[in-house]
């Protein structure tokens, strides 16, 4: 008997973790910090290499390491969370430009770069979910392993053309 997750139960998984991922840096961009914190913050977020390769492997790592059931979705929350943390240095680190946290998060959702970020982790998240399930009913080998390496290439290549616009977004905005 074939215990492996239907792609109606995937999906909505899927949907889930985006929500949830999606909640978690909505709401660490709302919250307040020290100038001096945001600052430093704020230092070490632009300090960041803003190339196409730079880019796509910090986000291929962080994707890779939600794959790992158990830890995937835990390390999924805290990439989230600290995040949201950075938007919301730069918001508090730039009181001139008069935008919020949640401003910068709300205009963020505006950019292909979100959305094809947090499909990857969302769907990485959900893999690791399905992967335990798969380990749990002895069907990795029958079944899983064609979505775990279909998850993965889908990851890798969507990463890339993300990062290929992030970095020409960057430029622009330099």
């Amino acid at each position: 008997m074939c215990y492996f997750l239907k792609t109606r139960t995937r999906t909505l998984i899927f949907i889930f973790t985006l929500i949830i991922l999606s909640g978690i840096l909505a709401f660490a961009s709302t919250i307040p910090l020290s100038l001096s914190d945001a600052q430093s913050l704020s230092q070490s977020v632009q300090g960041i290499n803003g190339t196409t390769t730079a880019i796509f492997q910090n986000n291929v790592q962080i994707a890779l390491l939600e794959f790992v059931p158990v830890f995937g979705p835990g390390f999924g929350a805290y990439s989230s969370y600290d995040t949201g943390l950075a938007i919301s240095a730069l918001a508090l680190s730039n009181p001139g430009s008069g935008v919020s946290g949640i401003e910068l998060f709300l205009f963020l959702l505006f950019t292909p770069i979100y959305w094809f970020e947090f499909a990857c982790y969302s769907l990485a998240v959900e893999e690791s979910i399905s992967l335990l399930v798969s380990f749990r009913n002895h069907d990795f080998r029958k079944t899983e392993w064609k979505w775990l390496l279909g998850s993965i290439l889908f990851v890798i290549a969507t990463l890339f053309v993300s990062a290929g616009i992030e970095a020409n977004l960057i430029n622009l905005v330099k």
